[in-house]
């Protein structure tokens, strides 16, 4: 029986890179999203046409009510998940004393509350069947700081720590819990700022691979974590930057 996969945010970027690639390699791919059906939609149609099996799922995971529902939805349809991707997640840029509450809570909510709630409801199934995979999508910005994005880097320094937390409780199970941290992909998020030439230079400059990478870089990285051949992997944080982390 074909094991079940849950990509949150998987309409666009990373999320719909890494829902294909998962549904290439035989899981039965449920794509999360929160506003835009026909992106997911499109997702599921890649993973169709390549000969998986792919639903797409509506939810808002900064909210405890939608993320009840989404696995109720799941477990009734294909059964419990084995495979979690916290990859839903914002990233607005001001100086850090400008940020008003609602935009703390809104950047906290999706990026952490959401992965926290949607990995408690996944460990619950995945502790009664001694397996699971649980792969958080960070950002080198847990660990490196920068203008202008802090809640978006304490949100992801929160999930790394999250990930070691919950990779110490739950190893023990046959679970293994890690994070997956990006440098500069060309992705919905990033790609206004890096229409700027003169800010693409500077990115540039600080990646010693010199290149930008693409979403479907990371997904690699995700599907092989989900293998037997990385069941002792757990609690790392695998940065997928081009070096980017070095400087």
């Amino acid at each position: 029986m074909s094991k079940v996969a849950l990509v949150t945010g998987a309409g666009r970027g990373i999320g719909a890179a890494i829902a294909v690639a998962l549904g290439k390699a035989g899981f039965i791919t449920w794509v999360n999203y929160s506003r835009s059906a026909e992106a997911a939609e499109s997702v599921c149609t890649k993973i169709r046409e390549a000969g998986g099996h792919a639903f797409p799922i509506r939810a808002d995971v900064g909210k405890y009510a939608d993320i009840q529902e989404m696995f109720d939805t799941i477990e009734a349809q294909s059964g419990p998940v084995d495979v979690l991707v916290n990859n839903a997640g914002i990233e607005i840029r001001m100086p850090a004393t400008d940020y008003p509450e609602e935009i703390y809570d809104q950047i906290m909510n999706i990026n952490l509350k959401g992965a926290y709630f949607c990995t408690q409801r996944a460990l619950r199934t995945m502790k009664e069947r001694k397996w699971g995979r649980v792969i958080n999508i960070s950002s080198v910005h847990e660990d490196r700081p920068t203008a202008n994005r802090g809640i978006y880097s304490i949100s992801k320094a929160g999930m790394w720590m999250m990930t070691r937390e919950h990779a110490k409780e739950f190893g023990m199970y046959g679970i293994t819990v890690n994070s997956v941290a990006p440098g500069a992909i060309r992705t919905d998020l990033n790609r206004k700022v890096l229409e700027d030439p003169a800010y693409e230079e500077m990115v540039l400059r600080n990646i010693p691979a010199k290149f930008i990478a693409e979403p479907e870089d990371i997904s690699g990285v995700v599907v092989f974590l989900t293998t037997d051949e990385a069941r002792y992997v757990n609690g790392a944080s695998i940065y997928v930057d081009g070096g980017l982390a070095l400087n």
